[in-house]
């Protein structure tokens, strides 16, 4: 009997040493693996919705502050997070140092970074903390005012996960929250542009290596998220003829831009045989020359912002189309007019 119990007991034991070694080296269920197990936990993404920029939150100076105010009409990055996360958390801010310290852009100019605490229970003086570091680890002093670290009451935090779909639990065994990872862009009015999840934000190739321009896919989306307003030209331009592939998380060429060049090719090839010909016209040379001056604005026309446009109203647009037209028209009569008559006469030979 006494070997029966000490058989059992030893082998209670061994399973629980097995489980324990199964589960986790520190006897706890890593948080990307609860993540997987637990359906209740993830991101649910809700790209081109709105993030409520009223909701108030106390930011790491304990002055309240809304969400759209530290937007402060930049594309940002926010990070949902607890600060005293023993783990997960610390691996995002960790991830994302790392990728906008290798960012051409810098926290404060280009764009900003806003973190909420979804834990009701923690105070500024923690956010502070949190901040310091980030802001020091970031090496960049605009970053102070570009960076926010921000806590909240449970009603505010409450809509503010359910606007990004950022959907989490609390382990009232572990004491911990269980909770989703990654970060989430939106435009400067607050519009969800795009969700990085996991923990580490560069780009690598199929052979798992980290590319050379492994920033790539969160610089063209902030320059996305930023109307254009941000990022130079040759980003704008890529971005004209790329679009982003939710399948793969990157930026992919564009079948639709592919054929619009293809004809826009098509038809500067036909315009240049034409202006070849027609050039031989006086009267047509000024046509020739506003094609060709057509054809190297093109590129201006098609990647370029204009801001004083954009802000008048819609019917100007088509108001627009007439007197464009009589113009059009009114000029295309006058060099037909002047190539006939500065055709020389045909001397008929009798």
């Amino acid at each position: 009997m006494f070997l029966g119990s000490l058989r059992n007991r030893l082998t209670f034991a061994v399973l629980l040493l097995g489980g324990t070694a199964v589960v986790a080296g520190d006897g706890l269920v890593p948080a990307t693996e609860r993540d997987h197990a637990n359906p209740n936990v993830r991101y649910e993404q809700r790209i081109g919705e709105k993030v409520p920029l009223d909701l108030t939150f106390t930011d790491e100076n304990e002055a309240e502050v809304k969400i759209g105010d530290c937007i402060g009409g930049k594309p940002t990055i926010l990070v949902l997070a607890y600060y005293r996360c023993p783990m997960l958390c610390g691996e995002v801010f960790n991830g994302l140092l790392d990728a906008i310290r290798r960012l051409k852009f810098t926290c404060g100019n280009e764009f900003n970074i806003v973190a909420v605490s979804f834990d009701p229970k923690e105070k500024p003086g923690l956010a502070l903390a949190k901040k310091r570091s980030f802001v020091t680890e970031y090496g960049r002093k605009e970053a102070d005012a570009g960076c926010k670290f921000l806590t909240g009451h449970k009603p505010e935090i409450d809509k503010l996960t359910e606007a990004v779909g950022f959907h989490y639990e609390y382990d009232a065994m572990l004491k911990e929250y269980n909770h989703p990872s990654g970060i989430v862009v939106v435009t400067p009015d607050g519009t969800i542009a795009r969700y990085f999840p996991g923990i580490e934000y560069l780009d690598r190739g199929f052979n798992g290596d980290i590319l050379t321009d492994s920033t790539k896919t969160l610089r063209l989306t902030l320059v996305e998220a930023g109307d254009g307003k941000v990022g130079s030209p040759s980003d704008r331009v890529f971005l004209g003829c790329y679009r982003y592939n939710p399948h793969t998380g990157k930026y992919s060429l564009s079948v639709m831009w592919v054929i619009r060049a293809a004809g826009l090719l098509t038809l500067l090839i036909i315009a240049g045989v034409y202006a070849r010909v027609a050039w031989k016209l006086p009267g047509a040379r000024l046509l020739v020359i506003g094609i060709l001056a057509y054809a190297a604005l093109l590129p201006v026309i098609m990647f370029t912002s204009f801001s004083m446009i954009e802000t008048l109203p819609k019917w100007t647009t088509r108001a627009a189309i007439l007197p464009i037209g009589l113009f059009v028209l009114v000029v295309a009569r006058w060099i037909w007019k002047s190539a006939k008559v500065k055709q020389p006469e045909q001397v008929v030979e009798v």
